[in-house]
């Protein structure tokens, strides 16, 4: 796995911010989440927020000695890449892409000069990467669209898109875990619930790190989900691919 080169900022007293080279990319992303991983139990941390190509590291206490800190830092990033392993959870989400559960779908697909079917097939046939959740509770920010769907986002944002809305602004794809103001272009809706508040330990259903797929569904099968997941009944469909 690739060792890219990271800077150490003295965000404050109590924390650091490491940053990596600032391009969004699955590889950066990647390589964070996995450093992450060796991190996260650490006592004397209290919390570690993940961007795009940074980690806030939020100590219990003032940090002593920056550069020794640092040093820590360094020593357990280089060891998480010798322990990184290339084994791919995927997620499917089932989609249904009908028009009574894609609004922006005409006007999307006029804007970027392909039909219905072929907005439908690209959006389902990539895998996506989950680099983090942000905006609002459990909105997946996934990477790797295809260039082809790619649009700027609203100029006017709608005042309510509907939870479970799977959606397109600019390089990027997510879905709206709960009814939300947004600027991206709706082009369908799954009926599972992706962001959980009644478990407090973990609200999301899908670690960031991990992939999702998108399913084409008819309305029927929608339907057909919907009441399973209000009988708590719907079970995640995940497969696991070795790069």
């Amino acid at each position: 796995m690739k060792k890219f080169k990271i800077d150490f900022f003295h965000y404050s007293s109590s924390s650091i911010l490491l940053s990596w080279p600032n391009i969004i990319s699955v590889e950066i992303s990647n390589d964070i989440h996995n450093f992450i991983k060796h991190i996260r139990n650490e006592k004397n941390i209290l919390e570690i927020i993940k961007g795009y190509s940074s980690v806030l590291v939020q100590y219990r206490n003032d940090i002593a000695d920056f550069d020794l800190s640092c040093d820590s830092l360094n020593k357990t990033y280089n060891e998480s890449l010798k322990q990184n392993s290339e084994n791919k959870i995927i997620w499917e989400i089932p989609v249904c892409y009908e028009s009574d559960f894609a609004k922006d779908i005409k006007v999307y697909s006029e804007k970027v000069l392909l039909s219905r079917e072929q907005v439908i097939n690209l959006h389902s046939s990539n895998i996506y990467y989950l680099h983090m959740y942000g905006f609002i509770p459990g909105f997946m920010y996934l990477g790797g669209l295809n260039k082809k769907l790619s649009i700027t986002r609203k100029k006017i944002p709608d005042r309510k898109i509907l939870k479970g809305s799977v959606a397109i602004g600019g390089g990027q794809t997510g879905v709206y875990p709960a009814d939300s103001p947004g600027g991206w272009y709706v082009i369908g809706n799954t009926p599972i619930n992706l962001f959980n508040l009644n478990n407090n330990s973990s609200p999301v259903n899908i670690p960031v790190g991990d992939y999702v797929q998108f399913k084409s569904i008819s309305s029927v099968e929608y339907y057909d989900i919907k009441k399973k997941v209000e009988k708590d009944k719907y079970q995640f469909v995940k497969k696991y691919n070795h790069d």
